[in-house]
């Protein structure tokens, strides 16, 4: 995986076997993507508290809408969504996977056929939130943890963060799954990782990746085998009518 975002001249093809992460700049005018968002999507904006994060929750979705579109030569207001058990998102035709999250300015989008991906963004607070690591950090975790301040703390507290979501995700087990029960690596110098997991998914082979550099936030890809090829584009205003 290369370690910078790369803008593409098109969209780039996407064959089985490659997952595609696309990162976007998520401040802007929210009227240009209103237009792709469902009826549910466009009432659920409206429910923001804030201009601010109604713009950018219709920018990442918006975006979404777009990229999945253009993987299926399907207009971007057509595609239609489901949930599975646990409420991780889905189309309701074809095998091609998705994930999103969004966090500050910055949302990340992961495509990929016939497999699952997780992803996770978080805007870096210092200091860390370090009440989230009593609750949802395994016991090798935190004590990883502690023998940390400053920079150094906050950077293993989101590594660890971002890796427990975009694992979580990626398994599609919501908040059922218990974050205390699998451990990732806590050194953020460890940007490709496997977890240590509970023995319900020992059979599998879940790998953690993290993402090129975002200004003030952290991201990481769990993907569900080593060997696949990763590629990490940017998406920018302007490209595709976003």
């Amino acid at each position: 995986m290369s370690n910078t975002w790369t803008m593409p001249s098109g969209f780039p093809d996407l064959p089985a076997g490659q997952v595609q992460v696309w990162r976007l700049n998520t401040d802007r005018d929210p009227q240009a993507g209103l237009a792709v968002l469902s009826a549910e999507e466009r009432q659920r904006a409206g429910r923001f508290r804030t201009g601010l994060l109604r713009a950018r929750y219709v920018a990442a979705h918006a975006a979404l809408r777009l990229l999945l579109g253009r993987a299926l030569d399907v207009p971007a207001e057509q595609l239609r969504f489901r949930q599975n058990a646990w409420g991780k998102p889905g189309l309701t035709e074809g095998d091609l996977r998705f994930n999103l999250s969004h966090s500050g300015p910055w949302a990340v989008v992961a495509l990929a056929r016939g497999i699952e991906v997780g992803v996770d963004v978080e805007a870096v607070s210092h200091p860390p939130p370090l009440e989230v690591a009593g609750i949802a950090y395994s016991a090798a975790e935190r004590a990883a943890l502690a023998g940390l301040s400053g920079p150094a703390l906050a950077a293993a507290f989101y590594a660890v963060w971002t890796r427990k979501e975009a694992l979580s995700k990626g398994i599609g087990r919501g908040f059922s799954f218990d974050f205390t029960g699998f451990t990732v690596s806590a050194d953020p110098a460890e940007r490709t990782s496997r977890p240590a997991l509970p023995p319900d998914l020992a059979g599998t082979d879940w790998h953690l990746l993290d993402l090129p550099a975002l200004e003030g936030a952290a991201a990481a890809l769990a993907v569900p085998a080593a060997g696949l090829g990763i590629a990490t584009w940017r998406f920018e205003p302007g490209l595709w009518g976003l």
